[in-house]
């Protein structure tokens, strides 16, 4: 008698409920934290945050659960029914994530969008017959076995992910201490500090436009211009890697080169090991290093000012939900999610919906790090700080006008002219913020003695001359390469003085960590690839080298190219070379080489 009143209670059987319980997981575990894992670096909170959506999908778990038992109470075969039809639901789900992922352009503020590949749409309907054909074998009793086994694999996948997450949290590279090094004769009373400050996407020209249109010249006195530089890369995190540390990606572990030139081979960590402290103000969380005294990154400085945590989940919400649509309905999903996002973020945070990245989350916290740095220079030392400061500023999306007002991210597309003026007023804003940190250094009896860089990290796909050749390179146009790596180099060094100069040397971003170094007087820890542009001469040959991934833009298959004309770089020829990978590609650059070797690949599929 207690048996069967025991089996009326969980009718239909507790292995349905099992086999249910594996929607969840898929739903409310796998994906989410999948998707974090590939990208959580970008959105700047930590993992276990994502853990709120886990909790919500118990929640919504356990009314489901309710729910089954309810229509057991009228007929247990439908209960069944339902709890098979959940677990293949979640199985289908599971296999078009692997097979079938969501297609979108990058979220850089652009209109976020799918490419709904026809192939994708072909695999989801066979995967959704082998569902259906699941179902109805459950239906009739047959394999429930088999699906148990699978439903608690999926848990243990689930908390694989917690577990991994955790793990990859704790970078071992970053514990302890920094190994001791000798500091050179006088550090003890070093004088000046070093200011290192970034202006994400800003390009060279459009530099000097918004400096014209700001007339913030003055602002930068002792300045020089180098009119002709241009970054190694089209993207931020190799851009970063190679200018801090000097070097080049030239094959193996990607991910070891861009932590180390963060740590251990980069700025940061040679000066911290000679005395300086440093500061780091970051557009990413994972930046942070034991070499780093006080850290700050953009999100952060976002959410402290607004009194909200974490405002990245708002973003990876997003991603989530549109990626539980089949992939003809991405773009429809991607817009129509938008109050269930709200919805889910309030209920998971307790917390009004931020600032998304296409609203202008990044720039709009970038112009707060550069105002931050104003207000933290007056509790800085005067000499021996080391401070840089990586503003997603004038990085898209451009929600600025020209006096740093938010006007928002409109979803209209703009034609070209709107594009290149609003770009140019997110310029300025960017110009003005940069300058009035120069000038509290000057109030504050600090800019004489200090060393100041201001530089891009790379271009902005936006000319502002004129181009006399089209032409494509690995099937991505030249003009989108070349606007690329058109990056702003200015640099002032103790003393200084006069107006802003503009100098034709032909310099390159690589050229960074090794001309900080001479202009400190200190000896670089490693033999850097690039070279103190107070060691060039305007007229020296030099070959000009970029990096970038003609498949995933911001992937790790690098495709050397050479730029063959770096003085006319609107007009220049583009010449690949070859992977980054292949050692005998990857060539030092030799002072007053007149010529250089034919390029070992001239063609890429």
């Amino acid at each position: 008698m207690l048996e069967q009143k025991l089996r009326r209670a969980l009718a239909p059987g507790p292995v349905y409920y099992w086999l249910a319980f594996a929607f969840f997981v898929v739903v409310f575990a796998i994906i989410p934290f999948s998707i974090y894992a590939h990208s959580g670096d970008d959105w700047g909170f930590p993992y276990h945050q994502t853990l709120s959506i886990s909790a919500v999908g118990l929640i919504v778990c356990a009314a489901t659960f309710l729910v089954i038992r309810l229509i057991a109470l009228a007929h247990v075969g439908t209960a069944a029914a339902v709890a098979c039809a959940l677990f293949c639901l979640g199985l289908f789900l599971l296999l078009a994530h692997v097979y079938a992922p969501i297609q979108i352009g990058p979220l850089d503020g652009s209109e976020i969008e799918s490419e709904e590949p026809l192939r994708y749409t072909l695999i989801e309907i066979g995967l959704l017959a082998a569902a259906l054909a699941a179902f109805f074998q459950l239906r009739r009793g047959r394999g429930l076995t088999i699906a148990s086994l699978f439903s608690l694999a999926l848990t243990l996948v689930g908390a694989g992910y917690v577990g991994a997450l955790a793990f990859a949290d704790r970078d071992p590279a970053e514990t302890g201490t920094p190994a001791a090094l000798a500091p050179p004769p006088g550090s003890s009373a070093i004088r000046g500090n070093v200011y290192h400050i970034v202006l994400d996407a800003m390009q060279t020209d459009a530099f000097a436009l918004a400096l014209e249109r700001a007339a913030r010249a003055g602002s930068f006195e002792g300045f020089e211009l180098f009119e002709n530089n241009v970054s190694n890369y089209i993207t931020t995190v190799p851009s970063s890697a190679s200018y801090l540390s000097g070097s080049f990606f030239k094959g193996g572990d990607f991910d070891g080169w861009a932590r180390k030139a963060r740590t251990s081979r980069g700025l940061p960590a040679a000066l911290s090991e000679r005395g300086y402290k440093v500061w780091m103000y970051a557009p990413f969380a994972y930046w942070q290093s034991r070499y780093v005294d006080h850290f700050r990154h953009n999100v952060s400085l976002y959410e402290e000012e607004i009194g909200l945590a974490p405002a990245g989940l708002y973003d990876l919400l997003h991603i989530w939900l549109a990626s539980l649509a089949p992939n003809p309905l991405t773009d429809e999903a991607l817009s129509d999610v938008e109050g269930l996002r709200d919805w889910l973020f309030e209920l998971a945070t307790g917390k009004p919906r931020p600032l998304s990245i296409q609203q202008g989350l990044h720039p709009y916290s970038g112009a707060m790090m550069l105002r931050r740095l104003v207000l933290d220079e007056a509790r800085r030392a005067p000499d021996g700080q080391y401070v840089y400061a990586h503003a997603a500023l004038p990085h898209a999306p451009w929600v600025f006008d020209r006096t740093c007002r938010y006007v928002g991210n409109p979803r209209a597309r703009r034609d070209a002219a709107q594009r290149r003026e609003a770009y140019l007023g997110q310029s300025e804003c960017a110009v003005t913020l940069a300058a009035e940190f120069v000038d509290v250094l000057k109030r504050l009896g600090r800019y004489d003695s200090s060393t100041v860089v201001v530089h891009a990290d790379h271009g902005q796909r936006i000319w502002f001359a004129d181009r006399a050749r089209e032409s494509r390179t690995l099937g991505t146009p030249d003009a989108f390469l070349l606007s690329s790596v058109n990056a702003l180099l200015m640099i002032k060094r103790p003393y200084a003085k006069g107006p802003l100069q503009f100098r034709q040397t032909p310099t390159q971003l690589v050229d960074l960590f090794p001309t900080i170094m001479d202009i400190l007087n200190l000896e670089a820890t490693h033999d850097p690839t690039g070279r103190s542009v107070y060691a060039l001469r305007d007229d020296e040959p030099r070959e000009a080298l970029f990096g970038f991934d003609p498949t995933k833009k911001h992937g790790h298959d690098l495709v050397e190219v050479r730029i063959e004309n770096q003085k006319d770089l609107p007009n220049s020829e583009l010449t690949v070379l070859g992977p980054a990978a292949d050692p005998v590609t990857w060539r030092s650059q030799v002072a007053g080489a007149a010529t250089f070797a034919r390029p070992k690949v001239t063609s890429h599929d």
